[in-house]
């Protein structure tokens, strides 16, 4: 009988069934690439299994794979395990490395410090972009918190001092529904990602303005997810969302972008809005990659500001994503931005900088209008944009963010009436001077009063000369009064009371008594 020979490598139909028992009960997809990872900018996630989506178990079992991971074994691992006892010890390793701290398993990925600006750098250009100065005349951000939910924010940058809260680290554990919360008192920012949008938010005003946020007296409540967003999983960045929302921040900044809706993270989002927390998202830089068009979340959320990015030209950049739920755009192409693990800056492109200035724009609004919802900035915010392409459109929504567009924005909710402006500076309309102050029937009328008023005061002041006047007959001579001890005549003399010269005296007056040349003798 010909012995049938097993091929090298080939496992047994027994084994391969008892194998399959300790096999992974679920597959955790990944989240995607984040927002501000550009087309080439570094290594996107490797497929397994010949081109499969990429898949990952919440463990870690090499310093190759992504920190704090596990990946699925391949095919020829699987082969290689040789059975129970080498899944038994594969387990029990992952156990060991899980259990070892944070910091043992996460390799910093922290870029270079950046340069320092020459001696003879202008005013940061974004300045001008946004007309940011004359938004300042009336806002700075004071007392308004934005939460940044990314990569960590390093608050030792000159430019943040005074502008970083102590704020929450969040690390996945084994389950995905378990994570480590820390508050560590110094942040660490291994991509550098999250500094650079919280000082695009609330970087403080540099002598001869060389740098400054949207909102530079803002507060920034930074949050970071340790491992990195597109390593995270969605319940890890669910409770970082809950906690940005819990801190009291009245913003919520979210640069990353994921063509996946995670319920963990929509519950959280929506737990944000109903908590009145004005959400800003990033809309995606893959729109170069044929992804436009469809959703990627959280910006395409109900009730999420969804920000575009438009080049220096205004004109949108082609890795923008576009569609229906894109509301805003702000400028994106080649920003300076604040580097960690220094006084340096890098220049950034994306979407995850633009959604940055949206949310610096939503500061100012709150920091005058303290009073209004979420959905009133919102609402104030596209209703104030620049067009882009002559009307709202996928690419840009309603157009460019215009922070002082914003601010002096009158809408339903605003201070048409005066009722809901809050104290402070109100800019003053200049009364037309095309127009007269009144109306000629008003300006007459006046001039007649005065005119009439000023007669009585004069005819009265010269009542008592007319009537003596008028007793002397109108000629100048001695007073007609009689002498003392002289009886007055029982009728006095009539007078003229007129506005008469001498002749007209003369030819119309007569006197009541005989002059004495024509008495009888």
């Amino acid at each position: 009988m010909a012995r049938v020979r097993r091929a090298a490598g080939a496992v047994a139909p027994w084994r391969r069934a008892r194998l399959r028992r300790f096999r992974p009960r679920r597959q955790v997809p990944p989240l995607g690439r984040p927002a501000w990872r550009l087309a080439g900018a570094g290594p996107a996630p490797r497929a397994r299994h010949g081109g499969a989506p990429f898949r990952q178990w919440p463990a870690a079992a090499s310093a190759a794979d992504a920190p704090g991971r596990l990946a699925w074994p391949g095919p020829r691992q699987r082969h290689r395990a040789g059975g129970l006892v080498a899944c038994l010890a594969a387990s029990l390793l992952a156990q060991l490395v899980v259990a070892q701290p944070a910091a043992a398993v996460e390799a910093c990925r922290t870029r270079s410090p950046g340069t320092e600006l020459p001696d003879t750098a202008g005013p940061y250009p974004l300045i001008d972009q946004l007309g940011l100065r004359q938004a300042w005349d009336l806002a700075t951000g004071s007392g308004v918190v934005v939460a940044v939910v990314d990569s960590g924010v390093d608050a030792r940058h000159p430019d943040l001092d005074g502008a970083v809260r102590r704020g929450a680290t969040f690390e996945g554990r084994t389950d995905e529904r378990e994570f480590d919360r820390t508050t560590p008192a110094n942040q660490e920012d291994c991509e550098g990602h999250g500094t650079g949008v919280a000082g695009l938010i609330a970087a403080r005003r540099a002598e001869g303005d060389r740098m400054a946020g949207v909102a530079p007296d803002a507060t920034i409540y930074p949050v970071r997810v340790a491992g990195g967003i597109e390593n995270a999983t969605a319940g890890t960045i669910a409770a970082a969302i809950r906690d940005a929302v819990d801190s009291g921040a009245r913003v919520l900044n979210l640069s990353f972008a994921v063509p996946t809706d995670y319920e963990p993270i929509r519950e959280a989002v929506a737990h944000a809005v109903a908590e009145d927390v004005v959400v800003v998202a990033a809309a995606g830089n893959e729109g170069n990659q044929g992804v436009s068009g469809g959703h990627m979340y959280p910006a395409a959320y109900d009730g999420v500001l969804a920000v575009g990015a438009v080049g220096n030209d205004g004109q949108p950049m082609d890795v923008s994503n576009a569609g229906p739920w894109v509301d805003l755009a702000g400028y994106g192409e080649e920003m300076a931005v604040v580097a960690p693990e220094g006084s340096g800056y890098r220049v950034e492109s994306g979407t995850s900088f633009a959604a940055a200035e949206a949310s610096g724009a939503a500061a100012l609004v709150l920091s005058r209008f303290p009073d209004l919802s979420a959905a009133e900035v919102v609402r104030r915010l596209t209703e104030s944009a620049t067009q882009v392409g002559g009307g709202v459109n996928d690419r840009t929504g309603a157009g460019i963010v215009d922070p002082f567009g914003a601010l002096t924005h009158l809408g339903d909710d605003t201070d048409s009436t005066g009722e809901a402006a809050p104290p402070g500076h109100i800019p003053v309309q200049p009364i037309p001077t095309s127009e007269p102050l009144l109306s000629g029937t008003v300006a007459t009328a006046l001039g007649w009063s005065g005119g009439l008023l000023l007669a009585v005061i004069l005819g009265l002041a010269a009542a008592p000369a007319v009537r003596r006047a008028a007793a002397r007959g109108w000629r100048a001579g001695p007073d007609p009064r009689p002498a003392p001890g002289t009886a007055r005549p029982a009728n006095p003399p009539p007078g003229r009371i007129g506005w008469l010269d001498g002749s007209e005296s003369r030819s119309t007056t007569t006197s009541a008594h005989p002059s004495p040349r024509n008495r009888t003798r």
